[in-house]
């Protein structure tokens, strides 16, 4: 080799030396790592949402090569993670957030220095295993009580249980309107874990449970309900052999009555009914517990009558009111069928339903009959007519022509109402909130001044109205008497013909 490629290749040797990386010398001296722990244990909680993690520092004053974390287990070492990247290889800081197991034991931390030198740490850790929640536990699982058995109220009792610890009690009495609260809230202060009731809560008619709301520690809920069955006997049954009473005015008449109690009947009074008055006219005591009765007492009938009420008192208090209604010196019908104009002398399909109404009768005619003789024309009062498409509703009295459509009221032969020899010229007057039901003799009399009743139609009318009526001089039932009528139901009875109708009324006609 000549001397001049001997000074390249030396060259670039030299070159090529001076390229690697300076070797780094580490003092042995120098301290072993060092790691810290934040805390000296941890106690995590699986009944909370959130626990502290693993926090540490690790220090070394050679440089960091690595740090491995582990988890001891009751059985086992677990690998958990290792570093080997730092941002800064003289100090390190770890937080691990560990997903808790009731097995961890503790959480190991070794730090190895580029000396390759170990230091480990180790931080305990205590886990609290999820806790159940609350128990509630009825003893009876339910309460049943029977009055007719009657005896002392079981007592209510119930056991709670916690593994976590008692927070907070609270007690509710169920029933049909809702529940209230039953005593006070009850605070656990010393972590109780087990807490005992019982007492004897006198349930009553209508009382369905007993709840119990418990809260533990943790804010875990429990609420439990102990059913409660409080049987009652039905009250007294009363029950009247007719459902009105007929009577002249000042009339003593019985009212027979039929009681029938489980527990026995104490007590019967009996009121006449006048107006917004309850007059009480007898009181009957049966201090032997009858568990039937049948009755007849008399009861004296006024014109202000409407009612005679029934109040039945069992011997546990129980109490019955009914009422059977009066009817006195009135005529009276509670269901009147009566047809429109289309129904002037009857349809195959309804026998017995007409257009024209006799308040004499209080019952319905067809044209023919008005049309035979005076006795007959002067024995109805009203007519029925319907208008139009739309099914208007009108009264008319017999009078009045072809202003109250008599034309159209037709018999056999062409004939019509404006035929009828005797045409009574009977009024009438549609009420404003006049009480139909309870409406009696004297109330009639009273509240609806005859003067007023002038017109000879109602138009138009609907169900639910009252109208008043007063007849003429040549009625068969009596000139100038007053009455009422109450419009009850309304149907269609030819599909295709809107003006075809039947309506039921029903009449109260207080007697001259």
């Amino acid at each position: 080799m000549n001397k001049n490629l001997y000074i390249l290749f030396l060259s670039i040797g030299l070159f090529m030396a001076g390229c690697k990386d300076p070797i780094e010398i580490i003092d042995p001296s120098l301290s072993t790592p060092v790691v810290k722990f934040a805390f000296d244990s941890i106690e995590a909680d699986l009944n909370k949402a959130d626990n502290l993690p693993v926090v540490a520092v690790i220090q070394s004053e050679a440089g960091l090569k690595k740090v491995v974390m582990k988890i001891e287990t009751n059985e086992e070492i677990i690998e958990y993670k290792t570093v080997t990247e730092f941002f800064n290889e003289k100090s390190y800081s770890l937080a691990e957030k560990l997903n808790y197991n009731p097995g961890y034991k503790s959480f190991i931390v070794e730090a190895i220095d580029k000396l390759d030198r170990k230091t480990t740490g180790t931080i305990p850790l205590g886990v609290v295993e999820i806790k159940e929640p609350p128990t509630v536990t009825f003893d009876p699982a339910i309460i049943i009580y029977d009055e007719l058995i009657g005896g002392p109220m079981p007592l209510t009792k119930f056991t709670v249980n916690s593994e976590a610890g008692l927070k907070n009690l609270v007690m509710y009495l169920v029933s049909e309107k809702g529940q209230l609260q039953y005593g006070f809230p009850i605070d656990f202060t010393e972590n109780e874990k087990t807490y005992t009731f019982e007492q004897q809560i006198n349930y009553k008619e209508g009382d369905k449970g007993f709840k119990v709301k418990v809260t533990d520690i943790y804010d875990n809920v429990r609420i439990e309900t102990l059913p409660v069955r409080y049987m009652t006997p039905a009250p007294p049954t009363v029950t009247f052999t007719k459902d009105t009473v007929f009577a002249d005015k000042n009339e003593m008449k019985p009212v027979q009555v039929k009681m029938e109690s489980l527990r026995g009947i104490k007590e019967v009074k009996i009121y006449r009914i006048e107006g917004a008055n309850e007059i009480l006219v007898n009181t009957l005591n049966y201090p032997d517990k009858p568990l039937e009765l049948n009755i007849t007492p008399n009861v004296t009938f006024t014109n202000e009558t409407s009612k005679i009420k029934f109040v039945v008192t069992d011997h546990v208090d129980k109490v019955t009111e009914t009422s059977i209604t009066a009817i006195v010196n009135m005529q009276y019908i509670a269901s009147l069928s009566v047809g429109s104009h289309i129904l002037s002398n009857g349809l195959a399909a309804y026998p017995g339903v007409y257009a024209l109404i006799s308040l004499k009768d209080l019952k319905t005619y067809p044209v023919d009959y008005a049309l035979e003789n005076d006795a007959n024309a002067s024995n109805v009062d009203l007519k029925f007519y319907v208008f139009g498409g739309s099914a208007v509703l009108r009264m008319y009295s017999i009078d009045g022509g072809t202003g109250t459509k008599s034309n159209e009221f037709l018999g056999s032969g062409g004939k019509t109402v404006m035929d009828l020899s005797v045409k009574n010229q009977t009024k009438l007057l549609k009420l404003d909130g006049f009480d139909f039901d309870n409406a009696t003799a004297a109330s009639i009399a009273r509240d609806i001044p005859a003067s007023n009743i002038v017109s000879n139609n109602v138009n138009p009318f609907n169900v639910g109205d009252v109208l008043a009526f007063k007849t003429g001089s040549t009625s068969a039932a009596g000139g100038g008497r007053v009455g009422i009528m109450k419009i009850l139901s309304d149907e269609k009875v030819i599909e295709i013909n809107p003006t075809a109708r039947i309506i039921k009324v029903a009449i109260k006609f207080p007697k001259q």
